[in-house]
């Protein structure tokens, strides 16, 4: 599901929930159906999950360019989703690992968390306070040894660098010649709306995080999946994503949080996402593509080309 049918239907779940009624009948019928990945507790029981690692590790090496022996291989997980348990949410990132890379080198710390809302461009300063915070926990008072490699990763739905080309970028403590002063500290900010919005522009790109990207995009608008179904990360996510994997209370303690905005605005802005679809059809944008650049399902595109095809007289 994309994130606003998937409010919708958290909505009607917990609206079951607050009359009594059988909220696992509800996820029963629902149980086909897709997720939305990048909502918060949906990304943390999907990657925070030992028997996922693989899948995590893929998509942490994709969204950091690493290759060959530069790669993450073996990461434990710090914070991770425990079956049975409700989980625990706090002001730290969504998703937190490290990474031993032998002796005399420090170990790598990677953290990823997902933001939807640029909160009047406060965003910034809570990556740059995740930086600060993980930093400072990995020295022990009064014994300084050499820092780890840290790595944040972010993926969010507003621009960072607007009028920039890039979706992806690599941000460090660089000097007025742009030279690195301290290359064991990256936060990489991966820009998916743009990515998705200029998919065109991005068609050439073969990455692994653009494939990542787009694999992604397919299952939350539960399209035909078989470009990637050979690849077999993604035959794992395309499984992981069901919402049968998810109970009704994982979902209510979890993920209601994901209500708040996109639900309560969730009329008004799909109204204004019809009208946008519709200007795009008769300018004669394909269905996919009108689909993509307004977040309504195609179901709902079918529906608005039909109506300008066939006006009622």
């Amino acid at each position: 599901m994309i994130r606003e049918e998937f409010a919708q239907f958290l909505k009607k779940l917990k609206t079951a929930n607050d009359n009594g009624q059988d909220i696992d009948a509800i996820v029963k019928e629902y149980e086909h159906r897709n997720v939305y990945f990048y909502n918060d507790g949906s990304i943390k029981k999907i990657l925070a999950s030992e028997k996922n690692l693989t899948l995590t590790t893929d998509l942490i090496n994709a969204a950091l360019n690493l290759v060959g022996s530069d790669r993450i291989e073996n990461p434990q997980l710090v914070n991770p989703y425990v079956p049975g348990e409700l989980g625990y949410r706090s002001v730290e990132p969504d998703l937190l690992l490290t990474n031993d890379r032998g002796t005399g080198v420090p170990r790598d710390r990677i953290s990823i968390d997902v933001q939807h809302e640029n909160n009047d461009s406060l965003y910034s300063d809570r990556l740059v306070l995740y930086v600060a915070r993980l930093t400072g926990s990995m020295e022990k008072p009064g014994d300084f040894t050499p820092l780890e490699n840290l790595h944040v990763v972010s993926f969010q739905f507003f621009d960072a660098f607007k009028g920039s080309p890039n979706y992806l970028h690599t941000v460090q403590l660089r000097n007025q010649e742009q030279r690195v002063y301290f290359e064991r500290q990256t936060v990489t900010l991966v820009e998916v709306n743009k990515f998705l919005k200029h998919a065109e522009q991005f068609a050439g790109d073969r990455s692994r995080i653009a494939q990542w990207l787009r694999a992604i995009d397919t299952l939350n608008r539960e399209a035909d999946f078989s470009e990637f179904a050979g690849d077999p990360v993604f035959r794992v996510l395309q499984n992981e994503v069901k919402l049968c994997n998810f109970s009704a209370g994982y979902m209510l303690s979890n993920i209601m949080k994901d209500i708040d905005k996109s639900y309560w605005e969730y009329g008004a802005a799909r109204k204004k996402a019809k009208e946008v679809a519709k200007n795009f059809l008769l300018d004669g944008d394909s269905v996919e593509k009108v689909a993509r650049n307004t977040g309504l399902p195609q179901s709902t595109v079918l529906e608005l080309k039909k109506e300008i095809e066939s006006p009622e007289t």
